[in-house]
């Protein structure tokens, strides 16, 4: 629902609003003050979900001792990245969803008071993959939209803009996707304007598309209704195909700065990225 409404405003705003206007994202300037308002007002009543509690068995040796999520970049574990990231985007009610060896994380970052931001800590006691480490956050996440992250992306993104987005789309999920020239190793998605049409998790053999899942997820709480209470372990991207068979599901294309440190070759090469 939406009403009309008539406001004055100074030439100096207004010539900064018109500037936002590209005609595809930003249709007018009604449509850009809507962007910029929810822009302001959504990130600090959001919650941000963070996934940290996968054993990174694919980036042996180097988590032998450490979380992946805890691997340095430029001096900072990836996750402190992260956290400092929302943080300075006005997030700053964090889950962090941990697993093995959460121990070294809780002595990282404690209740989160040094970093700005609050920290809660869920903790796995057995592998619940993607799905199910959200679903077992699930009694303490209050804010609807919620942010769900994997804590071993390392990115630089603006997270108001994701949100604002995610408002206006009014869709049940927006996915962050990231275009890549090789695609094979990650989920490809198929797009139809900003509707999410397909993705394809394993399509190694076939490339679909150049648009890869950047393991970054902006969604409602009712994604919940559709969750088995019977259910422990499984992955979101299960959860998110159906929404996308439903046509339920946006897509936000980041085109900057993006590494999934998923295997010690994607660890270097982002050491190498971002010195």
């Amino acid at each position: 629902m939406r009403q009309r409404l008539t406001i004055t405003l100074k030439d100096s705003i207004l010539n900064k609003i018109d500037d936002t206007v590209d005609g595809i994202r930003i249709r007018n300037r009604s449509h850009a003050i809507e962007y910029l308002l929810n822009k302001a007002f959504y990130s600090s009543q959001t919650q941000a979900v963070i996934l940290a509690g996968g054993k990174g068995t694919r980036m042996r040796p180097y988590t032998y001792e450490l979380p992946k999520a805890m691997l340095p970049i430029q001096n900072k574990p990836i996750l402190a990245h992260m956290v400092l990231s929302l943080r300075d985007a006005g997030i700053r009610d964090i889950l962090l969803c941990v697993g093995d060896r959460s121990e070294v994380i809780h002595e990282y970052f404690g209740d989160g008071e040094r970093f700005g931001v609050r920290i809660t800590y869920v903790q796995e006691q057995e592998e619940l993959g993607t799905g199910g480490a959200l679903l077992n956050a699930r009694k303490l996440i209050h804010s609807s939209p919620f942010l769900l992250l994997y804590g071993d992306v390392f990115v630089d993104i603006d997270y108001k803009d994701l949100l604002s987005f995610h408002i206006q789309q009014a869709e049940m999920i927006t996915m962050v996707l990231k275009p890549l020239q090789e695609v094979k190793t990650f989920g490809q998605i198929t797009m139809r304007g900003s509707n999410v049409t397909g993705f394809y998790p394993h399509a190694k053999k076939e490339c679909k598309s150049n648009l890869v899942n950047a393991g970054i997820y902006v969604s409602s709480q009712d994604i919940f209704d559709t969750f088995s209470p019977k259910r422990t372990a499984f992955q979101i991207e299960g959860v998110v195909s159906e929404y996308i068979t439903k046509k339920q599901v946006a897509g936000y294309v980041h085109d900057g700065l993006w590494f999934d440190v998923g295997t010690p070759e994607d660890y270097e090469l982002a050491i190498k990225a971002v010195r």
